[in-house]
């Protein structure tokens, strides 16, 4: 049941989507928001924490930049356009500030309220840290300062209106807070939230979970061979062994939620946790006459038990007729293996 339209996403959420602003679940939250449907609610402390979270990513990949231009600095004379475009010169500046812009401009499609935290009473902060009690935890971590402001900040804007708000987090600390406030209601996602409303505002919602149950064992046949078709690689540190083949074990169980709804296409997301195993072969090195490294197979191979967990994206083409589901097509797709499936052994 979806209890409120308001809704507050912690800066947890925005660093776990990669800080990508348009992925699907923020996205339809935009649009939702943009028709007045939903509401989105924010505090200046999370403002804060996302743009220095987005500069640390940029100069993160700045730095990245430099070293592979410095790595591949023979390709710079070669006569290509691409390739000499890798090398052109960036404006770190602007970088910086079109970086934060993406973010602003999600703020300002949202018709985002900002609310300011000079309003919470910081001794009553104080106690619960010393007291160790949510948001603090047994641990007292200073850390968690910010989502205390954060949320004394919501609970000072609800009083006034006498009305709840949804807090987007997956922080236990944050939640156990929200769980004795009956004004903060707790849920792990956005797309838990788009969800709820998408179920409270369109009986379609009932008849794609209703799809989904009847055809768990497909859906999961489809990640299978998705996953079985994507390259493996090495994404440890250590660089002395190769992986190669990936066989699917088990696909775990699929809780999809309904993102948004079109007359003709449904999008739906799930995280579901997956067992598969790879042929790891170890790798030995010695140097040629260039004095240049070369690796060959040391034997001794073995295969490796690898659980990953993935966010599947799923588009779903339909046809509603006389109150019944007709679906005809179903695509999937994984962002997180798009480069192939990085193993760490």
């Amino acid at each position: 049941m979806l209890e409120t339209r308001n809704v507050f996403i912690d800066t947890q959420y925005f660093v776990q989507t990669g800080l990508y602003f348009d992925n699907p679940a923020l996205k339809s939250f935009r649009e939702l928001c943009e028709a007045g449907e939903l509401f989105h609610i924010t505090t200046s402390v999370v403002m804060r924490e996302v743009e220095n979270h987005i500069n640390l990513s940029v100069k993160e990949a700045l730095n990245a930049m430099q070293t592979f231009k410095r790595k591949a600095r023979i390709l710079s004379s070669l006569n290509d356009g691409y390739i000499k475009s890798l090398f052109a010169e960036i404006l770190e500046e602007d970088v910086y500030m079109k970086a934060n812009d993406v973010f602003l401009k999600f703020i300002e499609g949202c018709q985002t309220k900002c609310i300011n935290a000079t309003c919470v009473d910081t001794e009553t902060i104080l106690n619960l840290y010393f007291d160790r009690k949510p948001p603090f935890g047994d641990g007292k971590k200073k850390s968690e300062f910010p989502d205390a402001f954060s949320l004394f900040s919501l609970k000072s804007y609800l009083n006034k209106k006498d009305e709840k708000i949804y807090v987007v987090s997956e922080d236990p600390d944050m939640k156990a807070f929200c769980d004795g406030d009956s004004q903060l209601k707790s849920i792990s996602s956005l797309a838990k939230v788009l969800d709820l409303y998408n179920e409270h505002t369109n009986t379609i919602t009932a008849e794609v979970k209703r799809y989904f149950a009847t055809n768990v064992e497909s859906v999961k046949e489809e990640i299978k061979d998705y996953l079985e078709n994507c390259d493996v690689y090495n994404s440890s540190r250590k660089d002395d062994f190769e992986v190669w083949g990936i066989e699917v074990i088990n696909v775990g169980d699929i809780d999809p939620s309904i993102l948004s709804i079109s007359p003709k296409e449904i999008q739906i997301t799930f995280d579901v946790m997956v067992h598969f195993e790879v042929h790891v072969e170890p790798l030995d090195t010695y140097f040629g006459e260039d004095g240049r490294p070369n690796t060959f197979p040391s034997g001794g191979g073995y295969v490796a038990s690898v659980t990953n967990t993935y966010l599947v994206e799923v588009n779903l083409s339909y046809e509603f007729i006389n109150g019944s589901l007709n679906v005809n097509q179903v695509d999937f797709h994984i962002a997180d293996v798009l480069n192939g499936i990085g193993v760490i052994i």
